[in-house]
């Protein structure tokens, strides 16, 4: 490998669309349609509006789901307290093994 030997580097080259000529000489196709509208004047448009629907759908969901997450807690806050709560031994035990895993595999990544 030399180093002495150096090129220059040139900048990006302009994309240039290909233009074709219609039947009238005039330039025809997408390449001309775009430069016409540029000399129109006519511009790109964005609008929100379609988003406005979906704000108002997330914002139900939130507000359905904090009321659902509050009745879920009233239920099991009651049970606890009448000491009718009674959780499933097999789904805790597999929440502990999972748990466990997840701080073995920690703890290797970390000790590496």
């Amino acid at each position: 490998m030399k180093v002495s030997d150096s090129v220059p580097v040139a900048g990006p080259a302009a994309p240039q669309a290909p233009s074709s000529v219609g039947s009238s000489g005039q330039p025809s196709g997408p390449a001309s349609s775009s430069v016409s509208a540029i000399a129109q004047g006519v511009r790109d448009r964005v609008s929100v509006d379609a988003s406005k629907g979906a704000e108002s759908t997330i914002s139900e969901a939130r507000r359905s789901s904090a009321t659902d997450r509050a009745a879920r807690m009233q239920k099991l806050e009651a049970s606890v307290r009448s000491g009718t709560y009674s959780p499933d031994p097999g789904r805790v035990a597999e929440q502990i093994l999972t748990d466990a895993e997840v701080d073995a595999r920690l703890h290797a990544i970390m000790s590496r």
